[in-house]
């Protein structure tokens, strides 16, 4: 994508998140009882974490103030995930059933950026980004890990790299709706992978993690960036991190065009 044309969708994207944000306001009773409900499943994954924690033993080689960063990373890709990409692909199949995509195909930008970035959720990342980050901030300084600028820029940048790779690899099975046009068992399926995710990798045998992280590789997206906090983050681990979330892109791009013809 040439500079105009990545200026011109940033503008749009701005415009995006404006409306969304009119749109959700727009009914202030169902804004706020959705930001209790949040805080209320922050809460009691907090009481889970004092309890982890108070526990003081390690869970398969992970001690407490690493599974505390693992938990506040994971929150905040949870807040990655579902403001910025769940709602939007659990409505594609319905925009391709009621004939949605007919009218949006002829407007002067990327119906993919379009269909999969016109809804930006506030409601749910508010709560996690606060908790998630405040959980990252007390595990990191507890470990006593570097705040080096390599090890913040590592973090970061794998962090970009995991929100590519979520949008890239839930994305993909919700394209097939162009085919089935039904993906109610895809809804299930991306919930049940995300959860999946949510405990450290190294709870999992050897052969679960191999295809975590090289054939459905869910595990680099909350991982990948705690490892490299603690410095277990192998050279050709942080490669493929970087390599697997392009390429998952590319697919998704590929796949996207091959259904729209």
């Amino acid at each position: 994508m040439k500079f105009p044309e990545l200026k011109k969708h940033l503008k749009i994207y701005r415009q995006f998140i404006k409306m969304s944000v009119m749109e959700q306001l727009e009914y202030r009773v169902n804004f706020i009882m959705g930001f209790l409900c949040e805080c209320v499943y922050l809460f009691s994954k907090m009481l889970y974490v004092m309890i982890v924690f108070r526990a003081g033993g390690n869970i398969s080689g992970l001690s407490p103030d690493q599974l505390i960063l693992f938990i506040g990373t994971f929150t905040i890709m949870t807040a990655v995930f579902t403001g910025l990409f769940a709602n939007n692909f659990y409505r594609l199949s319905q925009k391709i059933s009621l004939g949605e995509l007919d009218v949006l195909i002829v407007k002067p930008v990327s119906l993919q950026f379009f269909v999969t970035m016109r809804f930006v959720n506030i409601v749910t990342p508010i709560p996690n980004i606060i908790a998630g980050t405040a959980l990252v901030v007390i595990g990191w300084s507890r470990l006593g890990a570097s705040t080096g600028v390599a090890h913040i820029l590592s973090y970061i940048a794998l962090i970009i790299c995991s929100s590519v790779l979520t949008y890239s690899l839930f994305l993909i099975p919700k394209i097939l709706a162009f085919w089935t046009v039904k993906t109610s068992g895809n809804n299930d399926f991306m919930s049940r992978l995300w959860d999946f995710n949510n405990m450290p990798m190294k709870i999992y045998n050897k052969w679960m993690q191999r295809i975590g992280i090289f054939v459905i590789p869910v595990f680099v997206i909350t991982n990948f960036p705690v490892m490299a906090v603690i410095n277990d983050l192998p050279a050709h681990y942080m490669t493929w991190g970087v390599a697997v979330s392009l390429l998952l892109f590319v697919c998704a791009r590929t796949l996207w065009n091959t259904a729209i013809r």
